[in-house]
């Protein structure tokens, strides 16, 4: 564990709770939110920062730092929240044994982590974990050679080896990416019956039905994938709060898909494909990440490139979506956002302009509002709320 003394601080006390002055001239106390932000910089000795935030004020303060991973840049709770994992990688290698899953305990109260073990991810260039709820297991996509794997987490927060390791197969039509399978996200379905894998290489996401007993991963035999269009790219997707419908961001034509979805049989329906920003930009327009406001009226989507931005979407009736706001001039290469678990706030993360900043959510219609604050940090790639 590593202090944090210098640098990122914006004027506020790094502690757990802030005091504020009431307009009665009284002292107030108000709760402040914290969050980790893992980092990509492979240079990073401590790659893991716990940040907070204050609501009332919208200070910013980093308050600790993490070692034990190497170029930590996407991180996963435990359900109870008792351990915390991230993903590391040795910088430009794409050997197997480089790329690994580690796991740390979180003392209760400081959110202080304390490394516990690391175990391979079973593939290279790994990009995204994800914790089932019941916390027995943690899965890998590895973006390298497109291998997902599913490996058991033991009562003590301990990984053990994988159970079961898949790949897709196939190829698209944009050489540059497509060579082959790109696993670029693992999420078990609300019924945590099935595992979805969106691959960047393929155009598709795949099905695999997940027994929880012996911890292996077969093509679900309804619908082993859901076929996304030609050089689309899907990259991440996030689940509706009510488990019937999933937004699905593509990294490669710029888009979200909005798509049905049966846990009976987990089988994925199209219900409408929307660009994440308007056709008459032009250069690079590479989606990111995609999340659901809490209250399943909203999807938001950031894009990178010469067009980063956070776009609103609002979900409709039918759950299809209608773009409604595009924001514009946020943090360079938005790898990551995240909302509170209030749905008021949102963090964006700067992957290349090294900062952070805060957006305030309009409750009524969703949408996004720039405040001041900002907080440095290097290359921010994942945002992680605590509750």
């Amino acid at each position: 564990m590593k202090k944090i003394g210098l640098l990122i601080r914006t004027g506020v006390l790094a502690i757990s709770t802030l005091t504020l002055l009431g307009c009665n001239g009284t002292r107030e106390r108000s709760e402040t939110i914290r969050f980790f932000i893992g980092s990509s910089n492979a240079n990073l000795s401590h790659s893991i920062f716990l940040c907070e935030l204050d609501p009332v004020d919208h200070s910013f303060a980093v308050i600790d730092s993490f070692a034990g991973v190497k170029a930590g840049s996407y991180l996963a709770f435990s359900p109870d929240q008792r351990y915390l994992f991230a993903i590391s990688q040795e910088p430009w290698s794409h050997d197997p044994e480089d790329c690994s899953v580690a796991s740390y305990s979180v003392e209760p109260g400081t959110l202080a982590l304390k490394l516990i073990n690391s175990q391979s991810s079973e593939g290279s260039d790994i990009c995204h974990i994800y914790s089932s709820e019941k916390g027995d297991y943690i899965f890998a996509a590895n973006y390298g050679n497109g291998y997902a794997s599913a490996l058991p987490v033991m009562e003590n927060g301990e990984i053990a080896p994988a159970t079961s390791v898949v790949i897709g197969e196939g190829s698209g039509p944009v050489e540059s990416r497509q060579q082959g399978p790109h696993a670029h996200m693992v999420i078990l379905d609300p019924g945590q019956n099935f595992l979805l894998v969106p691959d960047l290489g393929i155009d598709k996401v795949l099905i695999y039905a997940f027994d929880h007993g012996n911890g292996t991963l077969t093509p679900n035999p309804v619908q082993p994938y859901f076929q996304l269009a030609p050089g689309a790219g899907p990259r991440h997707l996030a689940f509706h709060p009510d488990g019937k419908s999933l937004y699905i961001v593509n990294e490669l034509n710029g888009s979200m898909t909005a798509c049905s979805y049966n846990g009976a049989d987990g089988t994925i329906m199209e219900l409408n494909t929307v660009s994440t920003i308007e056709a008459s930009h032009s250069g690079m327009k590479y989606p990111a990440e995609v999340r659901v406001h809490p209250n399943g009226k909203y999807v938001y989507a950031s894009t990178r490139g010469e067009n980063s931005c956070i776009t609103l979407f609002q979900i409709n009736d039918d759950r299809s979506v209608t773009r409604l706001q595009v924001m514009e001039q946020v943090p360079n290469w938005p790898r990551d956002f995240n909302l509170d678990p209030s749905g008021q706030l949102m963090v964006v993360a700067g992957e290349r302009s090294d900062d952070i900043r805060l957006y305030k959510i309009d409750q009524e219609n969703g949408r996004m509002e720039a405040t001041d604050s900002k907080l440095r940090l290097p290359a921010p790639a994942s945002v992680l709320f605590a509750r």
